[in-house]
């Protein structure tokens, strides 16, 4: 008998090349002369697993708005290794999400907010949002604006808007869930929470969270 022919895709060359040279720019030219973001998102939803992940990877320099569902849903795939790349194509994805000069804003937000300088980041964030009102990770900011200002009622309105636009901002979910907290609303934060891991079960933080807050309920109604 003779050995079966193994096909072996462009796209799989240029990801085995990828890892070891880890060269981005390299990897993009190549994946971009043969495949578009759609392919890519087709062989993510239904390849072996190194093509999921090399479609995982690809889509994060190559992707656009349309992809970031396909990644979300790849968050909870079966391999760790796609789950990760899948994770680093999602949220690059939604920082470009937007116009360049959008984008530009979001950076120099998220840099205020990253310093923890909330006051600052408010209003740029707040003009953002009303410029780019599709751009879901600009909630996200507004949102951690509010939450670092102690106005959870405000950061919980913004969390709800940015989850408005994608459902799978699992980091999202994870501040509605505080927001639920601090309003003492536990069923209402388990709830969210549970929706997180449902999307990305790698966040272990909110499994502890969950047990926490259910601990809490069962000592609450005793």
């Amino acid at each position: 008998m003779t050995t079966p022919l193994v096909r072996t895709t462009r796209l799989t060359i240029a990801y085995r090349r990828y890892l070891t040279s880890a060269n981005s720019p390299q990897f993009a030219a190549e994946v971009d002369e043969y495949y578009s973001a759609s392919t890519l998102t087709s062989l993510l939803r239904r390849s072996d697993v190194e093509m999921r992940r090399a479609s995982a990877l690809a889509l994060g320099m190559l992707g656009d708005h349309s992809s970031i569902e396909s990644l979300g849903q790849a968050l909870s795939d079966s391999d760790r290794g796609v789950r990760l790349a899948a994770d680093d194509s999602f949220r690059a994805l939604l920082v470009r999400d937007a116009a360049p000069r959008h984008h530009q804003q979001l950076l120099q937000v998220m840099h205020l907010n990253d310093g923890a300088e909330y006051a600052a980041a408010l209003a740029p964030t707040m003009i953002l949002v009303d410029q780019a009102p599709r751009y879901s990770e600009a909630f996200h900011q507004l949102a951690i604006c509010w939450q670092g200002l102690d106005n959870s009622p405000q950061a919980e309105t913004a969390f709800r808007s940015c989850l408005w636009h994608c459902r799978y901002h699992y980091p999202a979910w994870q501040g509605l869930a505080r927001c639920r907290m601090l309003a003492r609303d536990y069923e209402g934060a388990i709830s969210s929470l549970r929706r997180c891991v449902e999307i990305c079960p790698d966040i272990e933080n909110a499994r502890v969270q969950i047990r926490v807050l259910e601990r809490r309920l069962r000592q609450t109604d005793a």
